[in-house]
């Protein structure tokens, strides 16, 4: 194997490592996300103040994102 072809190779295991835990990371952020939804969707039903739920949940008003 050539010093070139070892770079080539070194560089897409290192390019597919970090997709991997950038994909992870946005992931995670989704499912976050998600579930302040859910969270806030079920306190509304309950009828506990918008604000109060903005403030718990950290979610803007409007937010739907997930």
């Amino acid at each position: 194997m050539t010093i070139a072809e070892r770079l080539k190779q070194e560089g897409h295991h290192n390019g597919l490592q970090q997709g991997i835990q950038q994909g992870l990371a946005q992931g995670v952020q989704k499912g976050t996300q998600e579930e302040a939804l859910r969270i806030a969707r079920m306190m509304l039903e309950k009828g506990i103040d918008r604000d109060l739920i903005q403030l718990i949940t950290g979610l803007l008003p409007g937010d739907t994102t997930a």
